[in-house]
């Protein structure tokens, strides 16, 4: 149905009013759009989580990786100097210490530290355990971990050979690795 109106200045309008088959949204379409909306959103979400983790997990590895080549740096300049008598000593070191510098997450060395007080995504060394930790932030997206695991822990380890001489029992160190170590904390 059309009507025509006037205006001020004398001109019609024509205004066309809706039939009776066009009335807008019923409340089932309404829910059914907010619900698919709401699924999309709580994917989107899980996939945001999930990129988080990994974002924070490749940090987590390249600061390994970089940790890992500082000691082959600080092995090989020990060996070239004919000084592999002193590479038992690197155990009892900081890993940090062999990184041009520290990440920005990195805490220091804290004494007999306490986890659930700690921020997560950091790192910290326990000089008392030797032991070099990085508190998990996304532990349920971070992949192989279990879930209810919430740091990684790495010791640096010797690498021992037997000894050349039978019967002796002094162990030579050939190297030394960076290691993950399990723990049921």
């Amino acid at each position: 149905m059309n009507t025509a109106v006037g205006d001020a200045s004398g001109h019609r309008l024509r205004v066309e009013r809706r039939s009776r088959g066009q009335r807008g949204y019923s409340l089932f379409e309404l829910v059914c759009v907010i619900l698919v909306v709401s699924v999309l959103g709580l994917v989107l979400l899980d996939r945001a989580l999930r990129y988080q983790a990994m974002a924070e997990k490749t940090a987590m590895e390249l600061t390994i990786m970089n940790m890992r080549s500082g000691l082959r740096l600080r092995v090989a300049e020990l060996m070239m100097a004919d000084r592999t008598n002193e590479l038992g000593g690197l155990v009892q070191d900081n890993p940090i210490r062999w990184l041009e510098k520290p990440p920005a997450n990195y805490l220091g060395e804290i004494h007999n530290p306490q986890r659930a007080r700690l921020p997560v995504d950091t790192w910290h060394f326990d000089p008392d355990r030797r032991e070099l930790v990085y508190l998990l932030r996304r532990n349920r997206f971070f992949g192989d971990e279990p879930a209810e695991e919430t740091a990684v822990v790495l010791k640096v380890t010797a690498v021992q050979r037997a000894p050349a001489i039978e019967g002796s029992s002094a162990q030579k160190t050939e190297g030394l690795a960076l290691v993950r170590v399990t723990q049921a904390r």
